[in-house]
């Protein structure tokens, strides 16, 4: 076996992945881990790792990486890709992971109920709707009130901001 041959990934998940468009350049990656040293997301939380998440798509670990959370926590940013010696791009690999577990069904409860959310009311949080989008309602002949559900702000608040 020569150097080359060794870092080849060739799990099914890797050929499954790199036929999506945004997956192409797992094989470029070489497990070296400056897309972890790089990464926001990792540098608050030991949980997120993307190079071990790479490596688990290389090892073949499918069901485990689509049912995991971890894929959608990243938020491509893209520090890992300005800094990746081989060019892998790892926000694109992710998203290709993340729309391969939507269509098994596999999103976390977290963003599906987000998405709903914003189905319901057209936003994220209703704190976010100021007095400027409702002159602008206004100007445009709209109805300002746009029967806020409150829930998803509430919920924030109470965990984030006032601590219980």
């Amino acid at each position: 076996m020569t150097d080359k041959e060794r870092f080849v990934p060739n799990s099914d998940f890797v050929e499954e992945l790199s036929k999506r468009p945004g997956g192409e350049g797992i094989s470029k990656c070489v497990q070296c881990g400056i897309c972890t040293a790089s990464c926001m997301v990792a540098n608050e939380t030991d949980k997120y790792r993307p190079r071990k998440l790479i490596q688990k798509i290389i090892l073949g670990k499918r069901e485990e990486v689509l049912t995991s959370e971890l894929p959608w926590l990243c938020m491509t940013c893209r520090m890992c890709e300005e800094r990746c010696q081989e060019g892998v791009s790892i926000a694109e690999i992710f998203r290709a992971v993340r729309e391969l577990a939507a269509e098994e069904g596999h999103i976390p409860d977290v963003f599906s109920d987000t998405v709903d959310l914003i189905a319901e009311d057209g936003w994220m949080l209703a704190d976010s709707y100021t007095d400027f989008q409702e002159d602008d309602r206004l100007d445009l002949e709209l109805d300002p009130d746009l029967g806020w559900n409150c829930k998803f702000s509430k919920k924030v608040k109470k965990r984030y901001i006032d601590g219980e």
